[in-house]
């Protein structure tokens, strides 16, 4: 019988794709709304990552963002946006729209279609071959 393990995080840890522009530039911006710095953000290229959050392995890592919630849960996509925004600031006061299901449904077809075309949207530049998000917050 194979177990599974889960490692619980002491903070919500954002799993993001550092080779992407588009997604480094949205964690910029996620860092600088991130006030009191709740939050572990990780490129999905860290060496030995599913060794870190070994949940991660069953789930296809190309696919979206992650969010590993303290208690060990993974969201991804649309629901890991949620999940972040809920806990910054004034934005968790609109994260509702969410909860409504014709909304919601919505929020991940768009989540889906900029994810798909996220190699032709740009925003930062990167020196190396993943981009670091360590200038923000200095």
């Amino acid at each position: 019988m194979k177990t599974h393990t889960t490692t619980k995080p002491a903070k919500p840890v954002i799993i993001y794709d550092g080779k992407c522009n588009f997604c480094v530039s949205g964690i910029r911006r996620i860092q600088r709304k991130d006030q009191a710095n709740q939050f572990v953000y990780t490129p999905r290229q860290t060496p030995n990552l599913h060794a870190l959050y070994p949940q991660l392995a069953t789930i296809e890592s190309k696919d979206g963002m992650r969010f590993i919630h303290p208690d060990g849960r993974v969201y991804r996509g649309a629901d890991a946006i949620y999940q972040i925004y809920r806990r910054l600031g004034k934005y968790r006061y609109v994260t509702w729209i969410y909860l409504v299901p014709v909304l919601r449904t919505l929020l991940k077809g768009m989540y889906w279609l900029i994810s798909t075309n996220r190699s032709r949207l740009g925003g930062a530049n990167c020196e190396t071959e993943t981009c670091s998000t360590e200038e923000v917050g200095k």
